[in-house]
Parts: structure tokens; sequence; C-alpha cells
């Protein structure tokens, strides 16, 4: 059955060790790693979703790296964001607070006027060392327009919720779920070279982004 289908980007920011990483594992392929290397590029990952009983949307998922040294790579995925994850770990009060003084910024300076915005508590599982108050964090995120999830890549917890929620603000329906194998519609979305990379992380290095930015202008002029 063919169906009608598009894309939808959303990029994970926050400081390097929050879990942004294992969050992407866990809701692409079920899978916790507990140790992971920070990312020193921008790591692309795709899954799909139905909506309205047979719409594809396919999520394009970009962990960008938190590192200092890496962040001015970081901004430039930001561009032609539909959506942002700002995740921090409950146990560390600065991951939180960077959030605040420099992630949110960014987002504001680099990113699209109408970007959704959803705040990730991550390391819920770790509640006994929370050194961030959930009520301030809730607070903070209605103060920036932004959805709050408590979430936990260790137990699972919260993350496929997340992923929904944001998709069903994206696509003002509330019928919205994964797709499974059991859905027979033909997907025509992300024809080009990343987007057919979708079985698994596909790395991009600063010049490959300029170089597929060039592209795009040399496309659309």
């Amino acid at each position: 059955m063919r169906t009608n289908s598009e894309s939808f980007k959303i990029v994970l920011i926050g400081e390097s060790g929050v879990g942004k990483t294992s969050i992407i594992s866990q809701f692409v392929n079920q899978v916790f790693q507990e140790d992971v290397e920070s990312s020193s590029s921008g790591t692309f990952n795709s899954k799909t979703l139905i909506y309205d009983n047979n719409k594809i949307l396919k999520l394009e998922i970009w962990d960008t790296a938190g590192q200092e040294k890496y962040r001015s790579l970081a901004s430039m995925f930001y561009k032609e964001a539909s959506a942002a994850i700002l995740v921090y770990d409950i146990t560390r009060k600065e991951s939180f607070e960077q959030i605040q003084n420099y992630w949110v910024g960014q987002i504001k300076e680099n990113g699209p006027t109408n970007i959704i915005l959803a705040l990730c508590a991550n390391k819920s599982d770790l509640i006994d060392e929370e050194k961030v108050d959930e009520e301030q964090a809730r607070n903070y995120a209605k103060e920036i327009n932004a959805m709050f999830y408590p979430t936990s890549a260790k137990n699972d917890s919260g993350i496929t919720d997340l992923f929904l929620q944001i998709a069903k603000k994206y696509t003002n329906s509330d019928n919205v779920r994964l797709k499974t194998d059991q859905d027979e519609v033909f997907d025509s979305t992300l024809s080009d070279s990343i987007g057919s990379q979708n079985r698994g992380s596909v790395k991009l290095t600063k010049e490959e982004l300029n170089k597929k930015d060039e592209v795009k202008k040399k496309k659309c002029c």
C-alpha cells in the first residue's frame, strides 16, 4: 500500500556523558550500552513511525558532541531541525546548568524559530543520587516552552514516550505509533545518501556536513 511519507529531524544536545547516545540506542535498537565512547562528530540513526493509520514519519535522529572542543561542530546540526531534545544527567547539576547557560541559547541562535523543544532528565534510575530538583527543571521547561520527560536509558523508562510525544506535536495527531513488520507501507522518505543508510548509524565529519550544505545550496539556486 502506498502512503504519504516525510522525514523529521531531531537533534539531541547536552553535555558529554549525559546519556544522549544511550537514549538513541535504546529507542532505535532496544539496546542499552553501559560504556559508550563520547561522540566527537554527528551520528545519525533513524526510526520509522506511523501516524493517522497509514502515513509514514521517518525520524532522522542526530546525536551531537557535547565536549567543549566539538561545540562549534554541534551547532551545524541545528539547521533544519524540527525538534531538539535537551538532555541533562540528574546526578550532575552542572549538566543542567549548561542547558540553561549554553545549550538553549545555541538552539535559539542557530535553530528554526518554530523548533519543538523537550527537556530530558536522564538517568532517572539513579534517583537516590539526584542533584537537580525535578520541580525546578519542570518550571524551567515551562519557561522555555519545552516538554519535560524523566528518562532512563538503562531501564528503558520514558524514552519511547518522549519521541512519540514529540512526533504527536509535530504531526498534530494523537494517532502515532512505532512502525512494525506487519505494516505494509511504501517508504519513499530519505532517498539521499544519508537517509538510505537507515540500518545503523552514520558518522559525519565537519567537512562532510559543509559539503552536504553546499550541495543543497546548488540544488536550490
